[in-house]
Formats: C-alpha cells, sequence, structure tokens
C-alpha cells in the first residue's frame, strides 16, 4: 500500500523527531498509530550536536532507517515525504530564499535560511561561544543551526522517496487558523478540526486525544508532523508552488481543488495565495512603479521595498527582507541598516 510521510524537524535534546505515516482510505487520510508500533524514532542531541557534522549525519540515518523499517511492518510503500525545514541554502549573493521571500509577499513570516558560506561563519561563531565559556542556553544563531539538520534529512530521505518542503505554519495561514498560536489554549483543536475537514480525519465522533499515538512528541509537534504527511499526499495539481520549483519551493495545499465537509468556508483570516507564485532573481521599474513623495521612498538597501511613510517599518523590513544587507540574523541586519542608512 501507498503511505505518505510528514517530518516536524525537530533536534532538541533527548526529543525524538516527531514523525507520522499516513494513508488514504476511503477519500479520509488516515495516520498510522506509530507509538504501537514497536519501533522508535531517533532522540535529538541539541543545538551544540548540529556543530558536529558525524553526529547529524547519524541521526538522519536513523530517521531514515525508522521509517524503513515502519513501512516494512506495514508492508508500505513512501510515495512522497514532506519535511517541515528549509532544504537548501540560500543561494550564494541572495538574502532570502526565493520560497522564502514569496511567503515575505503573502505576509507570512520565517526565519532566513543562510547561505552555505554564512553557515561557515554561523559555526564558527558558535564554536568560538563555547570555547569562550559561553552559555548553551545562549548559543548564537540557534533560530538557524537546526536546519543544518533539515539539510541533512533532505538528503538522506531523498533516497528513500521523493521530498518536498513544507511550512505548516503557511498552511494554517490558508485556512484560517492561525490566529490562535498552537502554544496556546485551543491552537491545537482549531487547526486540527481545519485540515479534518480537508482530510476526514479524525472523524466528528472520535473519542479521546487522536493525536496522542501518531506520533512521538508533544501534541502540536503531531500536528504539524500530519499537516507536512497532508501535502505530501497531494498530487501536484492540487498544491501551490511558493517560490521556484524544483528545488527553492515551499509547497502548500490549493484549497480550492480539494473536497472538503460540506460546512467549511474560508474565514476572513484566510490568507489568499494565488498559485504558482514564482519569485524573480531581479526587480525591473516602469514609469508606473511608485514615485518617491515626501514621506514615501525606496529603500535604500535594496532598492525594491517601497515605504509609503519613510522610516516607519524599516526594522521588520531590514530584519527578514531586505536583499542588500550583508548580516544573517535579524539583529545584526537591523543594527547594519540602521547604521548605514539612518544616520
Amino acid at each position: 500500500m501507498d503511505v505518505f510521510v510528514g517530518i516536524d524537524v525537530a533536534f532538541a535534546q533527548e526529543k525524538r523527531l516527531p514523525i507520522v505515516i499516513a494513508q488514504w482510505q476511503n477519500g479520509r487520510l488516515v495516520p498510522f498509530p506509530l507509538q504501537t508500533i514497536p519501533f522508535s524514532p531517533p532522540r535529538g542531541a541539541g543545538n551544540v550536536a548540529t556543530l558536529n557534522s558525524a553526529v547529524v549525519e547519524r541521526f538522519a540515518k536513523e530517521a531514515v532507517e525508522y521509517v524503513e523499517a515502519v513501512c516494512h511492518h506495514l508492508k508500505a510503500t513512501p510515495v512522497r515525504i514532506a519535511l517541515d525545514a528549509p532544504s537548501i541554502p540560500t543561494p550564494v549573493g541572495a538574502m532570502r530564499r526565493k520560497a522564502e521571500r514569496a511567503l515575505d509577499a503573502a505576509g507570512i513570516s520565517c526565519f532566513t535560511t543562510p547561505s552555505a558560506e554564512g553557515f561557515k561563519r554561523i559555526k564558527a561563531k558558535a564554536q568560538a561561544h563555547l570555547e569562550s565559556g559561553g552559555a548553551v542556553n545562549r548559543l548564537p544563531h540557534a533560530n538557524q543551526l537546526w536546519m543544518l539538520v533539515g539539510f541533512e534529512l533532505f538528503r538522506a530521505f531523498t533516497r528513500l522517496a521523493p521530498c518536498l518542503e513544507v511550512f505548516p505554519q503557511a498552511t494554517v495561514n490558508l485556512m484560517g487558523v492561525s490566529s490562535i498560536h498552537k502554544m496556546k489554549q485551543g491552537g491545537v483543536d482549531a487547526q486540527l478540526s481545519a485540515v479534518s475537514q480537508f482530510t476526514g480525519w479524525p472523524a466528528s465522533d472520535t473519542t479521546g486525544d487522536p493525536l496522542q499515538s501518531i506520533a512521538f512528541g508533544p501534541r502540536h509537534d503531531a500536528l504539524d508532523a500530519y499537516l507536512s504527511a497532508w501535502v505530501a499526499a497531494l498530487d501536484e495539481k492540487q498544491r501551490i508552488a511558493l517560490g521556484n520549483p524544483p528545488d527553492d519551493v515551499i509547497w502548500v495545499p490549493r484549497l480550492e481543488s480539494l473536497p472538503t465537509s460540506a460546512g467549511w468556508k474560508p474565514s476572513k483570516a484566510s490568507v489568499p495565495i494565488p498559485g504558482p507564485v514564482h519569485v524573480k532573481s531581479t526587480v525591473v521599474r516602469s514609469e508606473d512603479t511608485k514615485k518617491p513623495t515626501e514621506f514615501g521612498r525606496y529603500c535604500p538597501g535594496c532598492g525594491e521595498h517601497y515605504f509609503v511613510r519613510w522610516p516607519f517599518g524599516w526594522d521588520a523590513h531590514a530584519a527578514h527582507r531586505c536583499n542588500g544587507l550583508k548580516e544573517i540574523d535579524p539583529a545584526g541586519r537591523k543594527a547594519e541598516f540602521k547604521a548605514r542608512f539612518m544616520a
């Protein structure tokens, strides 16, 4: 039988990798109760261990072996695997991947993925921090180091089945259920209820917690893994490409193409994303583009973004979107922008 795999990439100390394996059953995407199967996914080793490529490679290898063992146990074949992590570094010379810029255009925030050279600098900075006696819980770039694990998981799992990059936060934005964060009371249940309108799981008469046994880890991780498996289970015509396929792209569901329960309607909070969304490498202006006014002006760093009332909004733009900066982390990017353009 064909199955689809969703992985919520995590590498926290002693935390098992949240993985969901699901199958279409009579139009319903039903996840298997993996906690009842006599295999376990690997445990993470923490941010410091991301600096050790051998540890990361072993983790990815064990993750693949786990999925293979489960599929053999189920007599199943993985068709596609979706991972909630960047698949590649940012290309040399760019400040944001095209997939991330497509998220920006849709108003969905995400961390910037550094380039390969940027990661070398980040690893060196983190190593120097540790060697000088710096605290592990203050390790610089901790919100990006985990991406190294994602890259290795993509490399390892691509040998098993085609892999997709996904971003569950973008998926729940599309469905209009991102207003309550998944870490707050009611957030997970609202998102699970929304996705069930498309996948038919869990059934409305389900008792107990349906997320409890489908993956290892907290409920919100199991939900993200299931949301990832859902995107993996969709044909390409049922998905929207945010970015430029085949490599620099994040996939989200094309909701209007999917059957739903009778009562579901897009909410006002739903994010409309026409697809496919491609991002060009250069910006070409014409005489019809916005012209500077008494208050409005183009960004002095990238020359692309137009500020209606300069400098309002400069900090968010500098932290995540400006392509004219050299720094990588948001704090450093804001400091560079302020020093260069707001003296």
